[in-house]
């Protein structure tokens, strides 16, 4: 089916279910998914396939929690997240995907790093409020989503050092995402040429597989805490800024 083994086809299945999970409950889900789409179809052409897919999911995280989210939270680190989708569809002719990795694996292990701090010994710290911060955040936030559509991550990061509550969590990445991934199409389409008719085809399979993965995440993150909740994203975060940086 769609050329694919049984081994493939099946990694593509969870892809599409994870996909699907990390826009209605937990946003690093979508890192392991990331990985087992690059295992079947090698790492720039994956990225397209998951972008496909994503946008896809982006539809449901917006409808279910879209009303959560806040202009000016968004335009803090939209306008300069376009700029790092720019810069990454610039330079990604020139770096592999190893470097890419590595590099984004770093910045998200420092911003994990000073978030457990802040959760432990800083409670009473509080991140910057420049423009500058929110600005660098959202250039590396958009330069990771267009070279390998691993910013959720870093993205959840930050949210959570903003002190966000779960559905304002949730609601803001929808959009924020929603937004980039249709900028970073074109460039898919008519720079790199990994978005074809024939790999939209992929994601066309997919759709039940994305819905269902969406469905199961509104029905968990209900029954979730707002403490349980921010473990879950620390954790997916490791372990997704650890496989960047293998």
């Amino acid at each position: 089916m769609l050329g694919l083994d049984l081994m493939e086809l099946v990694m593509l299945m969870i892809a599409a279910m994870l996909t699907g999970f990390s826009k209605t409950a937990v946003s690093g889900a979508t890192l392991p998914a990331v990985a087992l789409v690059a295992y079947s179809f090698g790492g720039k052409l994956s990225a397209g396939i998951m972008l496909t897919m994503l946008m896809v999911a982006d539809l449901f995280g917006v409808y279910n929690y879209g009303k959560y989210g806040r202009l000016k939270d968004l335009l803090k680190v939209l306008p300069p997240a376009i700029v790092g989708v720019f810069l990454g569809a610039a330079v990604g002719s020139y770096l592999n995907d190893a470097q890419f990795k590595f590099l984004i694996g770093v910045t998200v292990i420092f911003c994990l790093v000073l978030l457990i701090y802040m959760e432990t010994v800083g409670r009473n710290a509080k991140m910057p409020s420049s423009a500058l911060f929110h600005g660098a955040t959202g250039v590396v936030n958009g330069f990771a989503s267009m070279v390998g559509n691993a910013a959720s991550p870093i993205f959840s990061v930050y949210m959570l050092s903003m002190g966000f509550t779960k559905n304002r969590f949730i609601g803001t990445a929808a959009w924020f995402f929603f937004v980039v991934n249709i900028v970073k199409f074109p460039f898919h389409v008519f720079l790199w040429k990994t978005i074809t008719l024939e790999t939209a085809r992929y994601t066309l399979y997919m759709i039940p597989f994305i819905v269902g993965g969406a469905a199961l995440g509104v029905f968990m993150i209900k029954r979730v805490s707002e403490k349980t909740f921010k473990y879950i994203v620390i954790g997916m975060t490791a372990l997704a800024s650890l496989r960047l940086m293998l």
